[in-house]
């Protein structure tokens, strides 16, 4: 199982590599996460000197001020950006006509997901390595808190991956790429503001809407704070994802 779920998960990082969008994707998505870093550590310079003429320049910490601010935005960025690379594993196969083949294969159904599913993580992870270099600069000219820009990065390789999840199962349920971004694109907004409604409804819908929301959880690792609860709920949501897909998958062998 694991050779066939490797071999997959290579030709797809493959095809990701070869794919102009994907290059076009990471080279905006880098710019603009450095540009707005930049902005961070002037903003966090200038409030320094202003403060330093209080004596509270002690107060500011350089990772909340400029490394917690470039991966928040970066999140958001890649809310925008997920669906559009997460559309092609299913859709675009189906669109092209080469799905049938795929599908049809010997192949478990849950070796083709988890073989795309490990492809799309191999381009998160050096995604988010990417993403980690601005901030490494950080060590070089002041002193910022290595636990807390470790916990950013696995809070922010984790929505990431849950992102890809909720993709590939609106792929699996379309031959459309547009429709599976625009569905994924929905899904993940409605988990992103989630925690907006929570005030309307009683105490257990409040409770459950800032469970589901998808901002409460990232914000814990941005503090630094990894706890069982915001890992569960990223595994859980991955998960959820997957097997969607492979039930999708399973139907349509049944119908084929």
């Amino acid at each position: 199982m694991m050779r066939a779920v490797l071999t997959i998960a290579s030709r797809e990082l493959r095809s990701l590599f070869l794919s102009p969008l994907a290059w076009t994707l990471l080279a905006v998505l880098f710019a603009i996460a450095a540009y707005m870093f930049m902005a961070a550590v002037f903003n966090y310079q200038i409030k320094q000197v202003q403060f330093q003429a209080f004596g509270e320049s002690g107060k500011f910490s350089l990772t909340d001020w400029t490394v917690a601010p470039m991966l928040g935005n970066a999140a958001v960025l890649l809310l925008l950006i997920m669906p559009m690379l997460t559309m092609r594993l299913f859709a675009e196969e189906k669109r092209r006509g080469t799905w049938a083949a795929i599908a049809s294969s010997p192949l478990a159904p849950m070796e083709i997901i988890l073989g795309k599913y490990m492809g799309l993580l191999l381009f998160l992870a050096i995604t988010v390595s990417l993403l980690a270099l601005p901030p490494l600069l950080l060590f070089f000219f002041g002193n910022p808190d290595p636990g807390q820009l470790l916990s950013g990065l696995l809070g922010l390789f984790l929505l990431a991956a849950s992102f890809g999840a909720v993709g590939l199962a609106a792929s699996s349920a379309t031959d459309n790429p547009i429709v599976a971004a625009l569905a994924a694109f929905g899904l993940l907004l409605l988990l992103w503001v989630a925690s907006w409604m929570g005030e309307a409804g009683g105490s257990g819908v409040a409770v459950l809407l800032n469970y589901l929301s998808l901002t409460n959880h990232y914000q814990n690792f941005l503090t630094g704070v990894v706890s069982s609860t915001d890992l569960v709920y990223f595994l859980l949501l991955a998960a959820v994802g997957l097997l969607f897909a492979r039930q999708r998958l399973m139907a349509e062998r049944i119908r084929g």
